[in-house]
């Protein structure tokens, strides 16, 4: 390029790149004409950043920026200029790489992708850009939640009920022309989705009890005496936990003349690991009614009994159900009817599940902060430690599953310090000097010995000595025999998915240490489903969630077959007092946004060309594998077909072909090669993830081949340690190659602030876990995840996937996702659709 300041003769030839510094600079000119064959102007006013959204009859959607169509972009030093019609414009902020395309041409998203978009793309681009078109495909919002509340009136004989949904001031009745027609309300001045599922949840209940539709004056009727009796023992009560519930001065009335039999719970007695409690059913008037009695009533299919003096007593089942359901998750002694011993783990639970009624003995520790760390500690670290000595001290142990990021290391040295005593922790190979590192920087005080290596046999010598010892899974469990003869203040299992399988050799292991607490880490406490759980609290806690066998028909299967909200809303319960989980956007709210993007890439022709033979073969082998009907074989065949698409998907060469188009191999190198220069060019420090070695060492070569410095761990890497350290202390890598097996967990790379994961994984949750690498505590700067997607492939259909599964472990442990390995043969055969 030459520039010239028109009162300054003379000409400056410069690069690409200083070119780019020179227009930042270009504010303190009034006018700058730049020379590259005609001449170019630059303006001083910014683009807009604007969206037009326009919908295709055929469905689909045509994304543009109403700035027009530019030319070219470039990117210097976080600031992005645009050139059209020769003439220099600024873009701010700054757009990320995969949306700058905005910039140059439109993008047309086909209606089978709208749904993706609206999930994983939408989101960010309505962060990014001023405003956008008030098109329905651009309300992805959460919807809002309305107050409900339901009028009842009528007699025993029949009832009348009219459903209303308040959102804010604007009051919608079920079955009015307003609940037909509006999909939208406005909640101080702003325009939201209705919440249509929580209302038809609500309508689903009352069309249950056998309510007729509503009629002209939006009336829904129940006939009947059974019916209505039924409805008010059986329904009524947990409709009142969901809705504000009206009931009008005739059936009042009659309520009031109505005893209502209710499950009474009191605690008699308590030891040190066990409380009694008693259950009676018992009416408002006090007349007490005998099990037997009831069961009888519930037998011969009758929640209510009329008497000979025309009263009424109505059994409420669902509290009698939910007593039952909760008495078998604590495994009592039925000493005599009604009176039951109950272990003291359970105490916890059944205190948050009758608060009104029970106050169960619980020790209340005080809280015990090492005073070093007192100014170090965040406010919900601290909480954590307090949490920790609370179980602690009641002989309890639990599951710490913050978000990763939020420093669970450092609150577990914390609690470990004020214990006392020798504590072991066990944690992956790769943490070991990770462990040990942090534990002299936070708790120089304790004699920590870390036992491993394979000349580690003096070590165990050395034991009696130290109050922390750190070792990994794979050395506990050929040295389980030296640990199990021992017995420790504290065991902390560190990124305790690793025993998720209780049959494996970890889990076995682990479960024969002796420790008077016993602490599980894990920032994904559910990875393949939620039978992963169990075995976390099995090993905290052991028998806290009963047989394994029984877990599984009373809550595995359940929720994996989709639904089943009452069991989850169960588990969820069941979980709450011996996990904590805190999420960084509730308690880290001064770490820096995180952007995530999808960046799609279209095969190369010789990519589909392979991509579809593979396909072919895929399904016939699965179908012949089915047509033995070996479920086994029927899996392996399936996960070999899937597996070699998605390696089509990232670059032929990792298949192994005879002679692959070398030139066409990889459309991802591509656009990586896009988003590293736009990176390095925006002075961005990058972490590339891939779970494919082979692909990362192709990585590597490219990256050698364009002089681009960078910094590489896979599980081959015996200097982890130094590794990192290159990376975080210097200023001249600015890429770090990572396996995410061997680098999704564990390491502070906040140096970093973009994330590229090369290929997708089965797991949300995993690539989350390594994004974390960047975005943790120490962090200034957004960090901008990008997910490179093959379009039209395998790895578009698994986000769909993987979205619909979210649903079912969100309403028992946040924000996990199951793996592939939890998915069923007929959802394999779906994404190979």
């Amino acid at each position: 390029y030459g520039i010239t300041d028109a009162e300054h003769p003379g000409m400056i030839i410069c690069t690409r790149r200083q070119f780019g510094t020179i227009l930042n600079a270009a504010k303190g000119f009034e006018h700058l004409t730049v020379a590259k064959r005609d001449e170019m102007t630059v303006h001083l006013e910014t683009i807009k950043k604007e969206l037009i959204v326009e919908e295709k009859p055929d469905g689909g959607i045509v994304l543009k920026s109403d700035a027009g169509q530019s030319d070219y972009l470039l990117l210097v030093e976080h600031v992005q200029w645009a050139l059209k019609e020769m003439t220099w414009q600024q873009i701010e902020p700054e757009l990320p790489a995969a949306y700058q395309i905005l910039f140059r041409q439109p993008v047309e998203i086909p209606r089978d992708a709208v749904e993706n978009f609206r999930n994983a793309e939408l989101p960010t681009l309505q962060r990014l850009f001023n405003h956008h078109d008030a098109s329905s495909i651009m309300e992805v919002e959460k919807p809002a939640v309305p107050a409900i509340e339901l009028s009842l009136e009528g007699s025993f004989n029949q009832l009348q009920a009219i459903l209303k949904f308040i959102y804010d001031n604007q009051i919608i009745t079920h079955g009015s022309s307003s609940s037909k027609t509006l999909s939208h309300v406005v909640i101080k001045g702003t325009r939201l989705k209705r919440h249509h599922i929580l209302e038809q949840s609500l309508i689903d209940t009352l069309k249950s009890s056998e309510f007729s539709p509503v009629d002209g004056n939006c009336v829904m009727h129940l006939r009947g005496e059974h019916g209505v009796l039924r409805f008010l023992s059986t329904q009524l009560a947990l409709l009142q936990k969901k809705a504000t519930v009206q009931i009008g001065p005739r059936l009042k009335t009659l309520l009031g003349r109505a005893e209502i039999v209710r499950p009474k719970l009191e605690i008699q007695s308590s030891g040190e690991n066990w409380f009694d409690l008693h259950v009676e059913m018992t009416s408002q008037s006090g007349t007490r009614f005998s099990g037997a009695d009831i069961q009888r009533l519930l037998t011969a299919g009758k929640s209510y009994e009329k008497r000979s003096d025309g009263s009424v007593v109505l059994f409420d089942t669902g509290a009698l159900s939910e007593l039952q359901e909760i008495l078998v998750d604590c495994n009592p002694q039925q000493r005599q009817p009604g009176a039951y011993r109950i272990g003291n783990m359970h105490a916890g639970f059944l205190q948050a599940a009758f608060a009104d009624q029970l106050n169960i003995p619980l020790k209340k520790i005080d809280s015990i902060i090492p005073d070093h760390l007192r100014d170090i500690l965040r406010p919900y670290q601290a909480e954590g430690v307090q949490w920790m000595h609370f179980l602690a001290g009641n002989r309890l142990g639990g599951i710490l599953a913050d978000e990763m990021g939020l420093g669970k290391t450092l609150q577990t040295l914390a609690f470990l310090q004020a214990s006392g005593g020798q504590s072991l922790v066990v944690c992956p190979s790769s943490l070991v000097f990770n462990w040990e590192r942090e534990a002299k920087k936070f708790t120089p005080s304790l004699r920590t010995l870390v036992i491993e290596g394979s000349q580690r046999e003096p070590l165990f010598a050395r034991m009696n000595a130290a109050d922390l010892v750190i070792t990994s899974y794979a050395l506990l469990r050929r040295d389980i025999a030296r640990y199990e003869a021992l017995t420790f203040r504290s065991v902390i299992l560190d990124e305790a998915n690793h025993i998720k399988n209780p049959d494996t050799q970890n889990a076995l292991a682990a479960q024969k240490i002796r420790a008077d607490h016993r602490f599980a880490l894990t920032g994904t406490p559910v990875e393949n489903s939620v039978r992963d759980i169990w075995s976390l609290a099995n090993f905290v806690l052991p028998g806290y969630l009963g047989r394994r066998d029984d877990f599984k028909d009373r809550y595995e299967i359940p929720i994996q077959r989709g639904g089943a909200p009452e069991v989850q809303r169960r588990l969820a319960n069941r979980l709450r007092p011996i996990m904590l989980r805190r999420l960084k956007r509730d308690v880290a709210k001064d770490l820096p946004e995180r952007l995530e993007q999808v960046a799609w890439v279209d095969l190369s022709d010789a990519q589909k060309s392979v991509y579809r033979e593979l396909l072919e073969q895929g399904r016939r082998k699965i179908e012949e594998a089915s047509n033995e009907r070996n479920a086994g074989k029927s899996r392996l065949a399936a996960l070999t077909a899937l597996l070699r698409l998605r390696q089509a998907c990232c670059d032929l060469r990792l298949l192994g072909l005879e002679k692959p188009d070398l030139a066409n191999a990889s459309s991802k190198l591509e656009m990586l090669d896009e988003l590293l220069q736009e990176a390095i060019d925006g002075g961005h420090r990058v972490l590339v993830f891939s779970q494919f070695v082979t692909m990362l060492k192709l990585i590597a070569d490219r990256l050698r081949a364009s002089d681009i410095p960078f910094a590489y761990l896979d599980g081959s890497t015996r200097d982890r340690a130094g590794e990192v350290d290159k990376f975080q202390n210097s200023d001249t890598l600015p890429v770090f190659l990572i396996s995410l097996k061997a680098g999704g967990v564990g390491l502070n790379l906040s140096a970093a602030d973009t994330v590229i994961h090369f290929d997708p994984w089965w797991n949300p949750a995993v690539e989350a876990q390594a994004t974390d690498r960047a975005h943790r505590i120490g962090q200034k700067r957004v960090v901008t995840s990008y997910k490179l997607i093959a379009r039209n492939t395998v790895e578009e259909k698994i986000l769909s996937l993987q979205q619909r599964k979210r649903d079912i472990i969100d309403a028992t442990v946040e924000s996990e996702e199951p793996t592939f390995a939890a998915l069923t043969l007929d959802e394999i055969r779906d994404l190979m659709s």
